[in-house]
């Protein structure tokens, strides 16, 4: 199944710190969610392109433009190298690709040049091994393979160019929540914001939005693009089309109820922290505070965050927050798989969201939802992080307590281990899948982990393959069969390349095609960003709520 590709360009309109660069991390999830392969065009962090200019002119005021633009290329080297950070940390696969891996190649002067050519093949094929491509903006190299510079705003330009020769759908992402007729914080009456605006629109402007070289380009290669702010979900449409005014993004930040505030808790607290304006944190809920979460969860907030695991006191207060009118976003796989049909059942019109249950970063529940209903024939994959990351170090010669000593270290395993080893841990997955699948309450056959299996992995390995815990359902006639074993498999196969923690689920269609659905599936950093991305789903369906009166304006 060949996915759509997207171009994202992230400025340092937004990423200004490191904080930005993972508002940048969540943007790039939204579009992995939604099913979509991603280049992400990164600029140098706030104020670091004017820091290595003055470096530059320190040290030789008459400098060598070619040295000059080299020391200032360094700005958007480190913020893509940063990016790909984030994106590992989140549980996100992506490829950092430099200007010279991708041979993109400019001509024109070093401070202002203009891309011409790059490496098409190279920039496809990591997007088919990773799915996201980290490409520094701003920067190219010339014939002789010197470092040269696409003008100020040049980010701009390498979007609009890597998305013209991989003819992608194309994002600038700035601060602003669309383009304007003149900038919207300036005194003065509010200017109206184009809906859709025309290259002569955008070329109309003072160039402080987007580049003008890079309007210039677009309209010569009839690049139509959108520009509006992160997480938008209408922003502004930039082609040859006639020119149209809405009114802005009307939008409110969330009111959000936290429960539990352990590993993944606090990771999403952490996150929650560089978004003032989109998500309010109005309560949360730990142990150590000795607060009732039932309580808590009827508070009335606009969003409660199930993360206490188990089935009680969780279902008593995802059933207070659903009475009291809250949406429900949760990461409890096992509350689902006992109660998930009795929950959605009573939700009535508020959202019941758990893409954190299945997979961690690996968005599977997304996939799946995508998917025409009764489509998908066969679901098999690698459900259980903290097994996975057993399983490998078995083969690579761990004993078992060391190999579950080391998950717990790392924070892939609970103190407890025992649901991850006896397979219910992901059967419980599985279970969720079903109800996704519209297949109702699965019975799941289990294979628990024995001593046999550790010499079963050893045995693979010496074979050129791997053992892995496989989660099946298999839809076959009107019949479907749901179970967790272990199974030896090849290096064709695409479950061999599946090691530690991650995730991977193969969906197969009555047709034959098939998608491949990978991430982390375990640890604080890709179970938070799961659950925030939940969270900023409900952002932009509260906006599609809100903006039609708004369209009026």
């Amino acid at each position: 199944m060949r996915h759509p590709v997207i171009v994202l360009k992230c400025g340092g309109s937004v990423v200004q710190s490191e904080s930005g660069l993972r508002v940048a991390v969540h943007e790039v999830y939204r579009w992995r969610r939604a099913g979509y392969r991603v280049v992400c065009v990164v600029s140098a962090l706030a104020g670091e392109t004017d820091r290595l200019l003055a470096e530059v002119r320190g040290i030789s005021p008459e400098h060598a433009p070619e040295a000059a633009a080299a020391v200032v290329a360094t700005g958007e080297l480190r913020s893509a190298a940063l990016l790909g950070l984030f994106l590992d940390r989140a549980g996100i696969p992506a490829s950092v690709l430099a200007p010279s891996a991708l041979r993109l190649v400019a001509t024109g002067p070093p401070a202002s040049a203009t891309p011409v050519a790059v490496d098409r093949a190279r920039l496809e094929a990591a997007l088919a091994s990773h799915g996201v491509v980290v490409v520094p903006g701003f920067v190219g190299e010339d014939g002789s393979g010197r470092a040269v510079l696409f003008g100020r705003g040049g980010s701009d330009l390498t979007a609009l160019f890597l998305a013209s020769v991989l003819a992608a759908r194309c994002r600038l992402v700035k601060d602003v929540d669309g383009l304007y007729e003149r900038d919207p914080s300036r005194p003065g009456p509010r200017p109206r914001r184009y809906a859709a605006a025309n290259f002569e629109d955008l070329l109309a402007t003072d160039g402080t939005i987007v580049q003008h070289e890079a309007a210039r380009f677009a309209r010569a290669h009839d690049v139509r693009f959108e520009l509006g702010s992160w997480n938008a979900e209408h922003p502004t449409e930039i082609g040859r089309g006639r020119t149209r005014f809405e009114a802005g993004d009307p939008r409110r930040p969330l009111s959000v109820v936290v429960l539990g505030a352990g590993t993944v808790g606090g990771g999403l607290l952490e996150l929650l922290r560089d978004l003032p304006g989109t998500l309010e944190v109005v309560g949360v809920c730990a142990r150590r505070l000795d607060a009732d979460p039932v309580r808590m969860a009827g508070s009335g907030a606009d969003v409660v965050v199930e993360l206490l695991g188990g089935c009680e006191p969780a279902r008593g207060a995802v059933l207070a927050a659903l009475a009291a009118g809250s949406d429900v976003v949760t990461a409890n796989k096992r509350l689902l798989a006992v109660h998930g049909q009795e929950l959605r059942a009573l939700a009535g019109g508020r959202r019941l969201l758990a893409s954190a249950a299945v997979g961690g970063a690996a968005p599977v529940l997304e996939r799946i939802a995508a998917a025409p209903r009764g489509s998908i024939a066969d679901v098999r994959g690698v459900l259980n992080g903290t097994m996975n990351f057993v399983l490998d170090r078995l083969a690579r010669g761990s004993e078992l307590d060391a190999a579950v000593a080391e998950a717990r270290r790392r924070g892939y395993a609970e103190r407890d281990a025992a649901r991850d080893l006896a397979g219910h841990d992901a059967a419980d997955k599985l279970a969720v899948i079903g109800q996704a699948l519209g297949l109702g309450t699965l019975a799941v056959e289990i294979e628990a982990f024995g001593p046999d299996h550790v010499a079963r992995c050893r045995d693979a390995v010496a074979r050129g393959a791997v053992l892995r815990q496989v989660a099946r359902i298999a839809c076959d006639r009107g019949r479907t069969r749901a179970c967790v074993g272990f199974e030896e498999i090849e290096a064709a196969d695409p479950l061999h390349g599946i090691g530690d923690v991650r995730n991977a689920v193969v969906l197969r269609s009555f047709d034959g095609s098939e998608e491949l659905v990978a991430g982390t599936g375990a640890g604080r950093w890709p179970t938070a960003e799961a659950v925030l991305a939940d969270l900023l789903d409900l952002c932009r369906a509260q906006a599609e709520i809100l903006e039609p009166s708004a369209r009026q304006g």
